[in-house]
């Protein structure tokens, strides 16, 4: 259903020059800019016509393809014009100047045109967020999972944890008026807790893939660290083919984060070079350390940087420290460095530890295994297997999906204490509710204005 009054109107091509301009017009006026810019009063319906687009004096400005999508048979759920042409900015602006020419017609806002989708029911809101996703997406993965979620799949995911939650209560809130004719005390005891622990493990398999394809939309962030002057920034230009950080022989160059992306087998990683990590009077280097610590905690991988052409027991040493040090569990690579010094001191035993990968970043040697190695350990972390079943997920979908997993262990936690059934249906109630703001059922207009301001002009 239509829930606008007003008709708006973009440029949904990029801005400046191109071969082709696109305009769309969307609501109630979409087929007046067909009476004042084709001079036509008919059109037939999702059917390219080539015909002249006039300007406000009626000449003709330019040529091209018609597409006419009535309403409700269109993207927005409206009325829909979209006229094709040359893609000269002079001309673009001429057009609107000439529909905007028309009361009740306005530009539209970022985003406006998926808004309207969703509020008219053509799209949900986790489908709209996955428009941006496509249009911003930086790897092939990253496109492939947007799309996915495009097409509704992850939407399917949350829809039936939704009708697992409503089966659940249903079942609950019958036995609490009926309670004659349901289940007796001792069956209900092993049905609650046989769908409380069905439940939980589903809820943890969505949250994990939310989490994969948050991490592919935003890029797989990898830290490299270690000591000062182990050869951490070269590693880095390495990694990436360029020159982004500064090498020097004195330790301690590094000070700011420096962050580069690559992409292997089309999935984005984010390379954040830090500062050495070590117990300095420096003012200045410790800022930098202090930074250093920060990317550490938000990594996916990190990759521990030892030069190989030093003794080793202390860096190792420095490693282990290192490891106790971490707050939460991250996958974690030792690179031995600098492989083609003569006085390279890695034995074969070394070699193994904790996915040891051997490289040179001065001559290249076992770089390509490293970005490979990166590569493999993300598919490994995440169970990838290719892009079946991956989704585009946002930070606001793991925040309410971890949410309804705290909330429903809790429940399982009173209910093994209490056994209130009446508390156990309100907890479903709050997680039904909850996993509702994912697909846009329940919502704010601030959420949704935050949501929709991110689009570009024309989506």
């Amino acid at each position: 259903m239509n829930v606008f009054n007003d008709t708006i109107v973009s440029r949904v091509t990029s801005e400046g020059k191109s071969s082709v301009g696109i305009i769309r017009i969307s609501g109630k006026l979409a087929f007046e800019v067909s009476i004042k810019v084709l001079n036509r009063d008919y059109l037939p319906i999702r059917t390219a016509c080539y015909l002249s687009f006039l300007d406000l004096s009626g000449k003709i400005i330019d040529q091209g393809i018609v597409l006419w999508f009535p309403g409700p048979s269109s993207f927005t759920g409206e009325d829909v014009l979209e006229l094709q042409g040359h893609g000269n900015p002079i001309i673009i602006d001429l057009l609107i100047t000439t529909i905007l020419s028309i009361p009740g017609i306005r530009l539209a806002n970022p985003g406006e045109f998926s808004e309207r989708a969703f509020l008219n029911g053509k799209i949900d809101l986790a489908q709209a967020e996955s428009i941006s996703d496509l249009i911003n997406a930086t790897s092939e993965q990253a496109a492939r999972s947007a799309m996915q979620s495009l097409q509704g799949l992850f939407s399917i995911y949350i829809n039936n944890l939704i009708k697992d939650f409503t089966k659940f209560r249903a079942k609950i809130e019958a036995q609490i008026n009926f309670s004659d004719h349901e289940i007796n005390a001792d069956n209900l005891d092993v049905f609650i807790e046989h769908e409380i622990n069905r439940i939980i493990s589903r809820i943890k398999k969505i949250r994990n893939t939310a989490i994969q394809g948050s991490v592919l939309r935003e890029g797989i962030k990898v830290v490299i660290s270690g000591a000062p002057n182990s050869g951490k920034s070269s590693l880095l230009n390495a990694l990436s083919l360029t020159n982004r950080a500064i090498v020097t022989n004195f330790p301690g160059t590094t000070r700011d984060v420096i962050y580069e992306n690559i992409i292997i087998n089309g999935v984005l990683f984010i390379l954040i070079d830090t500062a050495g990590l070590r117990i300095t009077n420096n003012p200045i280097e410790n800022i930098g350390i202090e930074r250093a610590w920060n990317e550490i905690k938000l990594a996916e991988h990190i990759l521990f940087v030892i030069d190989g052409s030093r003794s080793v027991q202390n860096q190792l040493k420095n490693y282990n420290n290192f490891i106790k040090s971490l707050s939460k569990t991250s996958c974690i690579t030792i690179v031995f460095n600098k492989s083609d010094l003569s006085k390279f001191k890695i034995n074969s035993d070394l070699r193994n530890l904790n996915n040891g990968v051997l490289v040179s970043s001065k001559t290249g040697v076992g770089i390509e295994a490293l970005r490979q190695h990166l590569y493999f350990s993300f598919k490994s972390s995440f169970e990838v297997n290719n892009s079946e079943g991956v989704v585009s997920a946002r930070r606001r979908h793991i925040n309410i999906l971890s949410m309804v997993l705290e909330k429903f262990l809790s429940s399982k936690k009173d209910w093994k204490k209490i056994n209130n059934i009446e508390l156990l249906a309100d907890d479903l109630r709050t997680c039904q509710d909850l996993l509702g703001g994912i697909t846009g059922k329940i919502t704010s207009d601030e959420l949704l204005s935050e949501i929709f301001s991110e689009f570009c002009i024309g989506k």
